[in-house]
């Protein structure tokens, strides 16, 4: 088959486009990122055209689902078609509102370990992954995030489901909040064969909740700090946070139900360093180090910065947070100001607009900086990357830590801090010497 993917560059479609070659098919596609979206990229031998949920009337991928319904071309989302292509694999799903990515390469990484030569779809790039989004595997172990935003994940029908955490996100397609949430999972949960399992995180109240409403006979696995069994760890991991403990947890009551040797799962996540933008550390500028993460949500801020002072208890924590989407600030606003107490000082950018998916509401980031600094007098808002860089460079040292944190691209900043050593280093290393300037 012919396939054409719009939106060909983002982090899931990469994965899927090269899941499809990989099956012998013939794939096209088009980005904003290289030469845009065009009528005219829609020819008539392809077979089927695909979209991200990003790609919706007002969008400027839609012109092509426009020309595709002239050309009488099926449009279908990414999720749908991952939900096609594995309908009849032995797939593994990881739900919730945080922890996704990094319980996906937890569990690939194990599954692997344990040769079960497992294909892994994951939403962010990971080093063991030879720094790719997919690992392609050849038997029918599939392992895949199953995200809940635009109700993706009514797409997929797993056999083993791990479910996180469930909280208020995505209110842009939920806008019933957390009982509309709430609903959404358990139609998805019941996806899950009767002969299936799910692995459910014993301290979500929300978890709890839900799961009490289901009608599928799965097994119910519980793991966490207050689960009868898969609560603690008895081995250290190389990422920190309590939140990642309890990630680690999920995937050793994975490992538990599959049979997998405990020896080969602590193997495994002690040398884990993580996926990237998962507290990712990106170098060193003045004796600082530089952490980058894709936290957006009040809850994966706030755990972020925990792990921060976990690790680096006597330092200055110093962040830089790029809100994403007023749709997603304005209610969460609230949680949003107490996300930060953990910090020493906050840096806040202003709200990045989403085109397509967003509206600018009646909300500003001085809103969040003066919410945060009602508590803590520690944020302020920064208008410019060049405005935060050059501040930055007199303020980062051996006695301080810097964490950029958000889904937009904020790691910038640390790349400007770095690429400005380098170039600093590079031109000093370029200048003739003094016996060769004399010859």
């Amino acid at each position: 088959m012919k396939y054409h993917l719009i939106g060909e560059m983002g982090v899931s479609m990469r994965g899927l486009k090269k899941y499809l070659q990989f099956l012998g098919n013939e794939v096209t596609g088009s980005d904003l990122k290289t030469d845009g979206h065009k009528s005219e990229n829609i020819t008539p031998d392809i077979d089927l055209v695909v979209r991200t949920s990003a790609v919706s009337p007002g969008s400027p991928g839609w012109v092509e689902v426009e020309a595709a319904m002239k050309l009488g071309i099926k449009v279908v989302k990414r999720s749908e078609l991952i939900g096609e292509l594995t309908k009849a694999k032995k797939l593994i799903a990881i739900s919730g509102m945080h922890g996704k990515t990094t319980v996906t390469a937890m569990a690939g990484l194990v599954l692997v370990a344990a040769g079960l030569d497992p294909t892994v779809l994951i939403g962010e790039e990971v080093k063991d992954f030879d720094n790719d989004v997919i690992r392609l595997g050849k038997s029918d172990w599939f392992v895949f995030e199953a995200c809940e935003y635009d109700r993706s994940f009514l797409d997929f029908y797993p056999k083993i489901l791990i479910l996180t955490n469930i909280e208020a996100e995505h209110l842009d397609t939920y806008p019933g909040g957390l009982p509309e949430i709430k609903d959404a999972f358990v139609k998805y949960i019941n996806h899950v064969p009767d002969d299936g399992v799910i692995i459910a995180c014993h301290d979500d109240a929300n978890v709890l909740e839900v799961l009490s409403k289901i009608q599928t006979k799965a097994e119910i696995i519980f793991y966490g700090l207050t689960a009868p069994k898969f609560n603690h760890l008895n081995f250290d991991l190389a990422i920190p946070g309590k939140h990642n403990e309890l990630n680690a947890l999920s995937v050793i009551a994975l490992a538990d139900n599959l049979h997998i040797k405990y020896e080969d799962v602590v193997a495994t996540l002690t040398k884990f360093i993580g996926a990237h933008r998962r507290f990712e550390l990106k170098g060193k500028f003045n004796g600082a180090d530089l952490i980058d993460d894709y936290g957006h949500h009040p809850t994966e801020i706030k755990m972020t910065i925990a792990a921060l002072a976990e690790r680096y208890p006597d330092k200055k924590k110093i962040i830089v947070f790029w809100p994403h989407q007023y749709k997603r600030i304005k209610p969460l606003l609230a949680e949003f100001g107490q996300a930060f107490g953990g910090a020493d000082e906050v840096i806040i950018k202003p709200i990045y607009f989403v085109p397509g998916r967003d509206e600018k509401l009646d909300i500003s980031s001085e809103d969040l900086v003066s919410l945060i600094n009602r508590s803590k007098n520690i944020a302020k808002f920064v208008e410019t990357d060049e405005e935060i860089v050059s501040y930055l460079k007199k303020e980062l040292n051996q006695t301080t830590v810097l964490l950029t944190i958000g889904i937009p691209p904020v790691y910038k900043i640390a790349d400007q801090l770095l690429l400005r050593r380098s170039d600093s280093r590079r031109m000093s290393e370029l200048r003739p010497r003094a016996s060769e300037e004399s010859k």
